[in-house]
């Protein structure tokens, strides 16, 4: 297993223990949230949700 080290100030992590995902969490917007079964996976979500509301709010 590879381990990486997330000191990204734009976002945060938490596990839901009862369902077993990771959430992350946009720090500047918490509306903004996405789930997975890692922390890669969070935060990609994350990103995808991200960039989708930004071409929703440019057109």
């Amino acid at each position: 297993m590879t381990f990486e080290k997330y000191s990204h100030n734009w976002f945060s992590i938490a596990l839901d223990t009862e369902k077993q995902v990771f959430i992350a969490n946009d720090k500047a917007d918490p509306t903004f949230e996405a789930t997975g079964i890692t922390i890669e996976s969070a935060v990609q979500n994350l990103k995808t949700i991200m960039a989708i509301q930004g071409n929703l709010q440019d057109a």
